[in-house]
């Protein structure tokens, strides 16, 4: 999803246990924003219908992860296998439909290996050629909400200032185990700044009325 809320863009996607959809939903929606289609109105009554902007979107996404002329750097001249759609997949981490839609359009493939091929899930592809780890290891990653970048500095930023605790860091940045965070931020030099220990005596009541630099002075300076 991608808005503009208050002059600001905000695109957002879910987690998921395919990484490469996550790749390509996050694709697709920059496509949108470099498009300037990002205030398109979406009709609800035929959410299958493909409205030209989204047609459009899915295009920019296809180019920007698998490049045709990566695409057909990988071929070059040799025998197209299933091997091949394999490499371009563990190569530009992009699902196989688009992979195969990139091969179809690089002549490297006809349309109806590219349908089939498709329709293969990259987990298959991977457990089948041998990178099934490096696919977990993805699967793992996408399935664990991360905060923005700034967002996560400014809470860095807050836990140290002792203003923002370890456990609203850990639902920041997806870790399960909240309990294991504040000894890991602390293992990685991040710990909260202690504040400088002040002695000072009580206050005496005088009796006596405050002078209006002394009230201003405990208003914190505002009129």
């Amino acid at each position: 999803m991608t808005m503009l809320l208050d002059g600001m863009y905000l695109m957002a996607v879910g987690c998921t246990d395919h990484p490469m959809r996550l790749r390509s939903t996050l694709a697709h929606e920059l496509g949108h924003h470099q498009l300037d289609t990002v205030d398109r109105m979406a009709d609800g009554a035929d959410w299958a219908k493909r409205s030209p902007e989204e047609i459009q979107a899915d295009a920019f996404a296809r180019h920007l992860l698998v490049p045709i002329g990566g695409v057909a750097d990988v071929v070059d001249g040799k025998a197209v296998t299933l091997a091949t759609l394999s490499d371009i997949v563990q190569t530009y981490l992009a699902s196989p439909s688009m992979v195969a839609i990139q091969m179809r359009d690089a002549g490297a493939i006809d349309a109806d290996i590219c349908k089939q091929w498709g329709q293969m899930p990259a987990g298959t592809i991977a457990a089948r050629f041998g990178w099934h780890p490096e696919y977990q290891a993805l699967v793992e990653q996408s399935s664990r909400p991360r905060g923005p970048q700034g967002l996560m500095m400014r809470a860095m930023e807050g836990y140290r200032q002792g203003s923002v605790t370890s456990s609203t860091v850990a639902k920041l940045s997806g870790d399960p185990k909240a309990t294991d965070t504040k000894a890991t931020l602390a293992e990685d030099g991040i710990t909260p700044v202690g504040a400088p220990a002040v002695s000072a005596p009580p206050p005496r009541d005088t009796g006596e009325r405050l002078t209006p630099v002394e009230l201003l002075a405990l208003m914190g300076g505002s009129e």
